[in-house]
């Protein structure tokens, strides 16, 4: 093979293993060390302050499972009801959910419904313009929440920098699907690496399952394609020049989708989601500020590319094959791990070949036409 392409094979197979190595294994290793040096503040007190109104905003469709388990939820929870407005947006669903919503008007439980299904995003805008409250306090029909969590969310918030803050969110799989076990066991890392950015109040997107903002931070979320509205709203705080922040101690929980079908679906759609707006958060890559361009970097770019990378890594060691024994064995445990991943005989493995294979789909699905508006919801693993 030509010396040159040879050459270039080298660059590319070297600067794909960096990549992923650097994705997977030194980020989240040296994160801890990089939040305790660049770590941005103390904790605020949490003493006798002035609790902010707080809204609390539920776009929910086809949720008459869970919702009223939900409502009760809300009703449960350890805040000055003359403080907390709830509303919950019923989006053309084609069940009981706004029937069972209404019933809790008496209780303060405010139902807000679409004349037909619009969308997630499109629900939430409308959402945001009917609040009253300071606070805007996002959440999904399906998360439940600890007491105290309103409360816990909010303490943040004494800092007049910080735009936004976001809760734990615990996933537990009762489906015993390969994908739910290995997405329980993923959030539990992601919630790991969200706690240290959040020490440096960099949160690198929320989670739609828990997550509050200032309502005048409040950008609205488009609607003529699928955008992932956590990632979209909080990350448009960071660019505001304000923090996100991350509270361990503000506990959601969740389950994960009923089926393995069901938790790959929804990965194609987040990944399809990411890649449709990819250029509305480049300018988190600003240089003038290096360390939120590194956290971006590190923890999304590199993840939602990962597939590209390892086909890119694929492709140069097979261009490589002649070039000594090492790019051969190289080649031949690259082989032997796709294998074990695709049939399942390491969990993990499959998890993580299943989830980059999602990506990639997603990532093609971005260049093709989209309906706007509209719901793709999974049955749960509690349903």
């Amino acid at each position: 093979m030509n010396e040159q392409i040879l050459f270039y094979a080298q660059i590319v197979f070297w600067l794909m293993i960096f990549l992923l190595v650097h994705c997977y294994l030194l980020f989240p290793m040296t994160l801890p060390f990089v939040s305790e040096i660049f770590k941005r503040r103390k904790s605020p007190e949490q003493g006798d302050v002035e609790l902010p109104t707080v809204s609390i905003l539920i776009s929910a469709y086809n949720e008459e499972a869970v919702i009223e388990r939900k409502i009760q939820n809300i009703l449960e929870l350890d805040y000055p009801k003359d403080k907390l407005e709830v509303l919950i947006g019923d989006d053309g669903s084609a069940d009981k959910t706004a029937e069972i919503v209404a019933r809790y008007a008496d209780k303060g439980i405010t139902l807000v419904k679409a004349p037909k299904n619009a969308g997630k995003a499109a629900m939430l805008n409308r959402l945001n313009k009917i609040a009253k409250n300071d606070i805007l306090l996002f959440c999904d029909a399906n998360t439940m929440f600890f007491p105290n969590v309103v409360r816990k969310l909010v303490i943040p918030f004494q800092d007049k920098k910080i735009g936004c803050a976001c809760g734990h969110l615990i996933l537990s799989d009762k489906s015993g699907s390969t994908l739910g076990r290995g997405e329980s066991s993923y959030w539990d890392l992601e919630s790991e690496i969200k706690k240290f950015e959040g020490i440096l109040d960099m949160l690198i997107g929320g989670n739609g399952a828990l997550y509050a903002i200032r309502r005048e931070l409040y950008t609205e979320l488009p609607v003529k394609k699928s955008v992932m509205d956590d990632f979209f709203v909080t990350t448009k705080v960071l660019e505001k020049g304000y923090y996100c922040t991350f509270v361990t101690s503000a506990i959601g929980t969740e389950q994960t989708s009923k089926e393995s079908s069901g938790e790959f679906r929804r990965k194609v759609r987040i990944g399809r989601a990411n890649f449709n707006f990819l250029f509305s958060y480049l300018p988190l890559l600003n240089p003038l500020h290096p360390l939120l361009a590194y956290l971006f970097f590190s923890h999304k770019i590199l993840r939602w590319f990962s597939p590209h990378i390892l086909i890119l890594l694929f492709v140069a060691n097979a261009c490589l094959l002649t070039s000594g024994l090492f790019y051969q064995i190289f080649f031949g445990v690259m082989t032997l791990s796709l294998l074990v991943a695709g049939f399942k005989i390491v969990p993990s493995g499959y998890y993580f070949l299943s989830m980059n294979y999602a990506m990639l789909k997603g990532f093609f699905m971005a260049f093709k036409p989209e309906k706007s508006g509209g719901w793709a919801r999974e049955t749960r693993s509690d349903e």
